[in-house]
């Protein structure tokens, strides 16, 4: 039998042309990410181990990922989403090193605003603020003002992990003096309570008509009495998986 080879071509071109809508449509979903991170149930669920840059085509939420030039990088516990690899124990909010992380040479500062005991697969670098008992890091450094101002977006991330079920570490040790999570200056929010004001004693003078007399009396203000009501007067690289040696 011959083969058409003209209409083959013709299969062949139509094929590609009805394809490239599609795959110029995944091209344009492609989302950047570095290091591992979880992923969605509606992607079949799980953990991603690819450590170095790399493309989904699903999104990253905007309150467990911080952006790395441009790539998305996973600010929470990835146990809680079933990471069997070695894992880091944490107490309270901290800043996370990503250059450190991932290999950059530039810095690249975030914070986890998870509280209480929480993993993570990677170890604090060495002077970063931190105060380790008992296998667990404390972070007791001065937090900067970028820590302060991004917290109340991003401390959404509690409300997240709450109904997730997953073994979290236990803590059992003391936290150490100058700890994050008991400086009440920095975790509780400020309330400042309205001034109050204590008028001076003023005298006030009661000239009623048509009889002559005068009232002295203690107050804020000065009422005129006669014929008609008194009117009162108003007065803001080193990559730090694990362990560091």
């Amino acid at each position: 039998m011959r083969i058409n080879s003209r209409h083959w071509l013709g299969v062949l071109g139509l094929t590609f042309v009805l394809a490239t809508p599609a795959l110029a449509d995944r091209k344009s979903r492609q989302v950047r990410f570095v290091d591992i991170h979880p992923i969605p149930k509606s992607e079949g669920g799980g953990l991603c181990y690819i450590e170095g840059p790399h493309v989904h085509i699903f999104a990253a939420d905007k309150v467990q990922y911080r952006d790395h030039h441009g790539s998305n990088f996973f600010v929470g516990d990835p146990v809680a989403y079933g990471y069997d690899g070695p894992r880091v124990t944490y107490k309270g909010h901290h800043p996370i090193h990503v250059h450190a992380v991932v290999g950059d040479d530039d810095s690249d500062v975030e914070y986890c605003y998870l509280n209480g005991p929480h993993f993570h697969a990677f170890s604090p670098p060495p002077d970063a603020g931190f105060e380790v008992r008992g296998d667990v890091n404390f972070y007791v450094a001065e937090p900067p003002q970028a820590y302060i101002e991004a917290r109340p977006a991003f401390v959404k991330i509690n409300t997240m992990y709450q109904p997730l079920v997953y073994d979290r570490p236990v803590v059992t040790v003391e936290a150490p003096v100058g700890w994050i999570g008991a400086r009440v200056d920095v975790i509780a929010p400020v309330v400042v309570a309205p001034a109050v004001v204590v008028p001076a004693p003023s005298v006030e003078v009661h000239v009623p008509m048509p009889s002559v007399h005068v009232d002295i009396g203690i107050g804020g203000g000065v009422f005129m009495q006669g014929g008609s009501r008194g009117k009162h007067m108003k007065h803001k690289k080193f990559r730090g998986r694990g362990k560091w040696k």
